[in-house]
């Protein structure tokens, strides 16, 4: 083995020691165990679906047609749909899925339509956390960055009357020049 090759092999040790100990929990191998051939087939993906060409963003049906294309080509050559690859399917971005989302441009048509496919998404992603195929921490991050969850805590007050149920005034000014009571 000559000295180039023994410097790459122990640089590769290196890198798979630093990513078996220093992995995120949450983020996972950060892309140290892509396979050859994993990023050209992404790239690949994108470059297809960028082929497809415009699609009309006045018309719903065309839309649809897209969406449900996009859909089918995900299910055919096995890729995960997420939203941005459905934004990008669909010549757009998450500001105008946004804007359409909350009625800030176009129809409620396209309201209704981007809802519709951000539930799909959402569902999608849902399954893949319930099937055990996607870290439940990423699900969550998904959910409340893409889906609206929020972590939620309920807090009920109930409103503490040191008086009792005195409503007259001058029972309450009797009340008050007793004093306060330590209770032990």
């Amino acid at each position: 083995m000559s000295e180039e090759n023994s410097v790459i092999e122990t640089g590769k040790q290196v890198l798979k020691k630093k990513a078996r100990g220093g992995n995120s929990p949450v983020i996972g191998d950060n892309g140290v165990n892509t396979k050859p051939g994993d990023n050209s087939k992404i790239a690949g993906t994108l470059l297809q679906i960028l082929q497809w060409g415009e699609v009309d963003r006045s018309n719903i049906q065309a839309l649809e047609s897209r969406f449900w294309q996009f859909i089918e080509f995900c299910m055919n050559n096995d890729i995960r749909i997420t939203n941005q690859m459905t934004y990008l399917a669909l010549g757009i971005n998450k500001d105008i899925a946004y804007d359409w989302e909350h009625g800030h441009s176009r129809t409620i048509e396209h309201c209704n339509f981007i809802k519709k496919v951000k539930s799909f998404c959402a569902s999608y992603r849902e399954q893949l956390g319930a099937d055990g195929k996607l870290n439940p921490v990423t699900l969550v991050w998904w959910q409340k960055n893409y889906d609206g969850l929020v972590d939620k805590s309920e807090v009920v007050l109930t409103p503490n009357n040191p008086l009792g149920d005195m409503k007259d005034p001058t029972d309450i000014r009797k009340r008050l020049s007793e004093g306060i009571v330590d209770e032990e």
